[in-house]
């Protein structure tokens, strides 16, 4: 009877233990997949864009102009994400033609505003240039005629690109870990003279990263500036202004 007691006890352990053990699989089994889940979303989102305006229907009243402001806040900017655009529609519903042009009241990278005194052709190209990040605004046309419509458009893109180098400007730190370069004759050579103490002045005299290096600087800034202040990584604040054309 004493056996046939403990065979029992045993043999309950030997359940539990199953027990436990399928439950630990399945709860691994469950993490994983919520673990690729969350990582297969995060690399869709890319970028987030908010805009107080996406569709407008222009109309005059004694020739009066119509501005609207639009705001948009890019969050999440990272090497190899997915190009986004933003669009916004202008329809012109009167009867006579519209004329259209924006104005970019502010553009504010890392909340330092980069536009300073810079004209809207400076900033764009500016911005299509000198960062790994492509931003570009394009405005499809400057008269609208009746019943007609027009667009404007923002895109933001960040390839993986092999043989780039970029121009340093003063929101990049000395990294002990990389290789600049400076630019003589068209060809890139490597500045092995380059230290945290001369570092700022070699920015100021010309001073270059691989496309590989620059993208691991902003894609880490970027995200470090958002987590610590909640802000976007890049701002853009401009006005459309829709007046009645001769």
């Amino acid at each position: 009877m004493r056996r046939r007691k403990l065979s029992e006890v045993e043999d309950k352990r030997k359940i539990r233990k199953r027990i436990v053990i399928r439950s630990l699989i399945l709860i691994a089994f469950l993490l994983t997949i919520n673990t690729f889940a969350w990582f297969t979303y995060i690399s869709k989102v890319g970028v987030t864009l908010n805009a107080s305006v996406v569709n407008w229907d222009v109309t005059f009243l004694e020739e009066t102009n119509v501005v609207k402001e639009i705001v948009i806040n890019v969050t999440d900017m990272k090497p190899g994400m997915l190009p986004v655009e933003k669009e916004v529609i202008i329809k012109n519903g009167g009867e006579v033609p519209a004329g259209l042009s924006y104005v970019l009241e502010s553009v504010t990278l890392l909340g330092k505003d980069i536009k300073l005194d810079k004209t809207v052709e400076e900033i764009k190209t500016s911005l299509a240039n000198d960062y790994p990040f492509k931003l570009s605004l394009t405005l499809d046309k400057t008269i609208i005629p009746p019943k007609d419509s027009g667009s404007f458009k923002m895109s933001i893109n960040w390839e993986y690109e092999a043989t780039e180098y970029y121009k340093l400007n003063d929101f990049y730190t000395y990294d002990e870990a990389v290789y600049y370069y400076t630019l003589h004759n068209g060809t890139y050579q490597v500045d092995n003279s380059v230290t945290a103490t001369n570092f700022n002045d070699k920015v100021t005299s010309g001073l270059y990263l691989e496309k590989d290096d620059a993208d691991s600087f902003w894609g880490y800034t970027c995200g470090k500036y958002e987590n610590e202040t909640g802000k976007p990584c890049l701002k853009l604040v401009f006005k459309l202004n829709a007046y009645q054309a001769e």
